[in-house]
């Protein structure tokens, strides 16, 4: 089995502990990022990114084992990364994550016993998923119970991304969840912060949302809502090729009338999208305290980059939004191009934090 194991925030490099390569594996790009050093002295010494073929990942589920292979040797070659120990994530249908209550006190009772709590939440087989769990400090623990995080991948999903990591040379040593990555990146760039803060990274298929309150998540879920939504929109709109419509989402048009269209059309499913964050935030906070609720909103993921998208999240939503750059307290060394990392930083933050995992030797 894959080591499943969800860290507690932020992780730091010990004498016995051997770094690893951060590898995320997007329906839309690959990303990698390996950082030098250790602790508060880390620098990114290896990032990019490569463009995964349309279809090869569909729903967090490799379909195309060999071209996904193909992508990612070709990044790996190039960055030519000195670690070889990889950590990468799943989510989406495959992936389990539910906060849940259990009737022990002690880790060794829990590990013990997790697997017959789980068939109560788990929609799958039990013999079907790995299962892991995070036990959460939220002042309730005590000799009745324990909350924690509840995590259920299916075994073949985790088997794929394993595999494919081995196929390219590199030792699958973590998998890890999107959304647990995404906050530990967070927490290696701002350290333990004491008021709560809602992280949400919005990909091509799907987004990762992380609520991380006095250095923990909280609260996590994943949205089947992201970029390629638009592009069919414009896609169907238009008559245009999914190529030709994903670039005018990007890059824009000089045609005014489908200018005008076409920002309708990103209007209208951001809006959408808005309202599916809402309704998890609204949820949350539901069922926490008042002290509890996020005080801003951070977002990352490549559709984040949609003009003007913090500015509605942050008028519908009530909160202060800005990007995260998962880099900005970190230095890069000399060979990398600081503002190419600048760029690309709030589309990096699941790589980032899979980059900050390690495991004993």
């Amino acid at each position: 089995m894959v080591n499943m194991n969800m860290p507690k925030l932020p992780i730091s490099f010990g004498n016995k502990e051997r770094p690893v390569l951060g590898v995320d594996i997007g329906s839309h790009t690959v990303k990698v990022v390996e950082y030098s050093g250790s602790g508060q002295k880390r620098s990114v010494r290896r990032i990019g990114r490569a463009v995964v073929p349309k279809g090869a990942i569909e729903d967090g589920s490799i379909k195309d084992q060999e071209a996904v292979s193909d992508v990612l040797r070709g990044l790996i070659d190039n960055l030519q990364p000195k670690i070889k120990h990889a950590s990468t994530s799943i989510a989406g249908y495959s992936v389990i994550v539910k906060k849940i209550r259990v009737p022990f006190a002690d880790e060794r009772e829990i590990e013990d016993n997790i697997a017959i709590e789980a068939e109560n939440y788990v929609p799958f087989e039990i013999d079907e998923v790995y299962l892991d769990f995070y036990p959460l400090s939220n002042g309730n623990d005590d000799a009745q119970g324990t909350d924690l995080f509840l995590v259920a991948a299916k075994k073949e999903i985790v088997d794929d991304y394993a595999h494919l990591l081995q196929q390219i040379g590199l030792n699958p040593a973590v998998v890890d969840v999107d959304a647990f990555a995404m906050g530990n990146a967070f927490e290696g760039s701002y350290g333990v912060l004491s008021d709560a803060v809602a992280l949400i990274d919005l990909g091509a298929q799907k987004a990762n949302l992380n609520v991380i309150s006095n250095g923990q998540s909280v609260f996590a879920r994943d949205m089947a809502i992201g970029g390629n939504q638009i592009t069919l929109a414009i896609q169907e709109a238009t008559g245009m090729e999914f190529e030709e419509a994903e670039k005018v989402k990007i890059s824009g048009t000089k045609d005014d009338a489908l200018k005008t269209e076409v920002s309708k059309i990103i209007r209208d499913i951001c809006g959408e999208w808005v309202k599916e964050i809402k309704k998890a935030l609204d949820y949350y906070k539901m069922n926490s305290k008042p002290e509890d609720a996020p005080r801003q909103l951070l977002l990352c993921g490549g559709s984040v980059l949609l003009p003007g998208l913090d500015r509605l999240f942050a008028q519908r939503l009530n909160l202060p939004v800005r990007l995260f750059n998962p880099f900005v307290n970190f230095e890069s060394e000399k060979h990398i191009d600081q503002q190419y990392v600048d760029n690309i930083g709030p589309q990096m933050a699941i790589a980032a934090g899979l980059a900050l995992r390690s495991v004993a030797k």
